[in-house]
């Protein structure tokens, strides 16, 4: 079992989709993000099944080895969103956000250690704790970012504003070997060591993907860093996973069929597990048994390249 493998933050971001579809209160995408712990169990973020039409609430739920469904835990208010985070020795951080800009609250929380329990309690102060993306280490230090800004929140809770170079966006980070920081700023990777940041990788972004599943949807959603110091990003934009060696060449090492797109990831004992969800038909989004057109399934892609399906929800 690699207990060395890198921290991980896992992202996900408001879609256009969601703007033009739905009803101004609806701002959030409450889905993307796959984490395991220890002992193989896989959790991964969606949307709860739906309650009525103007409340969506963002979930995590949990696969046992025997492929056991377990809901964990629920968004405390509508509209939501939960991105999911482990750190090295496999413990599992969901940080939720709720309500509505600028009032967002934002809550981290520690899951099944036996029961959830809260490490930052909800803030609408946003220099204070935002998730945008995290990454936290094995003493609960976070880094957190917020538009262009990386932020440090220690043990004792004090923050610092770490000092970045004329950064866009950073939507994705991830703990690396040797204690560095990963980080995705647009569509550019760097490696940020406490002191200096190298650039690994840069336009991954395709302009015009010729697999996007909508209008504005040319997002990565995830990243992780193995023990080699591989990336591997789940590129929603255009239904692939990407493999980013330590040189900076990148490759595809998973596409996705529509109308599958990935946007989780993580490694665990040398494989590589993915989510994916599918897009659907209706003007009005619906989930799970009301809409089989919006489900999430779970894949894994062997050592030896194979391809298998660990998870896909069927209703009952």
């Amino acid at each position: 079992m690699n207990f060395c493998l890198i921290y991980k933050a896992k992202s996900f971001f408001v879609l256009a989709l969601l703007t033009l579809c739905m009803p101004p209160l609806l701002e959030s995408h409450p889905w993307g993000g796959l984490v395991i712990d220890q002992d193989g169990n896989i959790y991964f973020t969606f949307i709860c099944p739906i309650d009525d039409d103007a409340n969506h609430y963002a979930c995590v739920w949990k696969i046992t080895p025997n492929n056991e469904m377990i809901h964990v835990l629920r968004a405390q208010r509508s509209p939501s969103d939960i991105i999911l985070s482990r750190n090295s020795i496999r413990e599992i951080f969901a940080a939720e956000r709720t309500g509505q800009n600028p009032h967002h609250n934002n809550t981290l929380w520690i899951i099944d250690h036996p029961k959830n329990q809260v490490l930052i309690p909800s803030t609408t102060a946003q220099n204070q704790f935002h998730i945008q993306s995290i990454a936290v280490n094995e003493e609960h230090e976070i880094y957190f970012t917020k538009d262009s800004n990386i932020f440090f929140r220690d043990s004792l809770n004090q923050i610092t504003k770490i000092d970045t170079p004329d950064f866009e966006r950073i939507n994705l980070t991830a703990w690396g070997p040797d204690q560095q920081l990963y980080m995705m700023s647009g569509d550019d990777i760097y490696i940020y060591d406490g002191v200096d940041y190298k650039l690994l990788a840069s336009n991954l972004k395709k302009r015009n993907p010729e697999d996007i599943p909508f209008s504005g949807a040319n997002i990565f959603f995830d990243m992780i860093v193995d023990e080699s110091k591989n990336v591997y990003l789940a590129y929603y934009g255009n239904r692939e996973v990407i493999k980013i060696s330590p040189d900076g060449s990148a490759r595809t090492i998973l596409k996705s069929e529509k109308p599958w797109s990935p946007h989780g990831i993580d490694i665990y004992n040398g494989e590589v597990y993915v989510l994916e969800s599918t897009i659907g038909d209706g003007k009005w989004w619906k989930f799970w048994e009301e809409d089989q057109g919006i489900i999430p399934r779970v894949r894994k892609i062997s050592t030896d390249g194979t391809v298998s399906t660990i998870y896909s929800f069927e209703s009952r």
